[in-house]
Order: structure tokens, then C-alpha cells, then sequence
């Protein structure tokens, strides 16, 4: 296990852009901390309102990324949601 610094936010397709939280993850890999992240930051009722999800996470390889939600669903093993 390895500790990632994430930040989540929400982005909406117009521009408007919310940090919804971060924190150090411990994770073997960036992608499981950024998964750990979404489901302590993330809230359902942003997807409604048609946000996608975004990340900045502290490794150079992974850098800044936004991500569809089902992008992120098709990723994971699991809903992302508690």
C-alpha cells in the first residue's frame, strides 16, 4: 500500500467546477485511491444534475483527469456509491 494525495470534483459540462474534498488514500495503485475517494467524496445527486467526476492526484503519471461516471462504473468492480 502506497499513500496518494486525491482531490475530487465535480465538473459540469459548462464550465462550473466544485472541489468536493481530498485526502490521503492508501492504495496499490492511483486508480484504487481515486476509487476510495469518490465513494468518501462523491455524491449521488451531482449526477443528476449532469456533473462528471474529476481527479488531481499527486503521481505525475496519472496528473489531472476527468471521468465520466460510467466510464468509472465500467472500471469498477463495485457501484461507486454508499
Amino acid at each position: 500500500m502506497q499513500p496518494f494525495l486525491v482531490d475530487v470534483y465535480a465538473i459540469h459540462p459548462r464550465g462550473h467546477e466544485h472541489h468536493l474534498g481530498g485526502g490521503i488514500f492508501h492504495a496499490t495503485n492511483a486508480g484504487e485511491a481515486e476509487e476510495l475517494a469518490t465513494q468518501e467524496f462523491w455524491q449521488e445527486r451531482l449526477e443528476d444534475q449532469g456533473f462528471d467526476i474529476g481527479f488531481q492526484t499527486d503521481q505525475p503519471e496519472t496528473g489531472h483527469k476527468v471521468m465520466s461516471l460510467e466510464s468509472l462504473r465500467a472500471f469498477m468492480p463495485r457501484p461507486a456509491f454508499a
